[in-house]
């Protein structure tokens, strides 16, 4: 949990400190590193806590059974939906076309979707966390179709569009 914490500080201080050029915003870190270092550790984590898995001792269920763990949960959904509002400031997003708008159609549905887990897991609703999981997590794949694996070298490499 105090990992989150340290991530939300430095997410809100890097968004409010002025870039090099004069705006209003750094956006010094490209949009991989967001997904690298912001969206990315707090969604995996996130997915981590629901649903179930097969194990050589059975079932094993992954909602959370304390309150840090519902409550590491709910900061991990409000990290990735800060996330969807940082890739959408201005210098942060892909260079896409003008007639491109799912770039900010998916920034804007990571947000909406990870305050739908959000909600969830502040009312300790299990079942809710799986499904509002898993309309985030398709979000995050239809996006990732669109403007990630397009992008992959055969050696893994990525190469954003320029």
């Amino acid at each position: 949990m105090r990992h989150a914490w340290m991530v939300i500080c430095a997410v809100l201080a890097a968004s409010c400190s002025p870039s090099e050029a004069g705006g209003q915003f750094d956006t010094s870190l490209s949009t991989q590193q967001v997904m690298k270092h912001v969206i990315d550790p707090a969604a995996i984590a996130l997915w981590g806590r629901a649903g179930s898995m097969e194990t050589e001792k059975g079932t094993v269920y992954l909602t959370p059974e304390t309150e840090e763990d519902w409550a590491a949960a709910e900061h991990e959904a409000a990290i990735v939906a800060e996330g969807g509002n940082l890739l959408l400031l201005p210098g942060r997003g892909l260079k896409l076309t003008a007639s491109d708008n799912d770039w900010a159609r998916f920034a804007r549905d990571l947000t909406r979707k990870s305050l739908a887990v959000k909600t969830a897991t502040g009312k300790r609703d299990a079942d809710g966390m799986f499904k509002a999981g898993a309309d985030l997590y398709q979000v995050c794949t239809d996006c990732h179709e669109k403007y990630y694996g397009p992008f992959l070298k055969p050696d893994g490499t990525f190469v954003p569009p320029n």
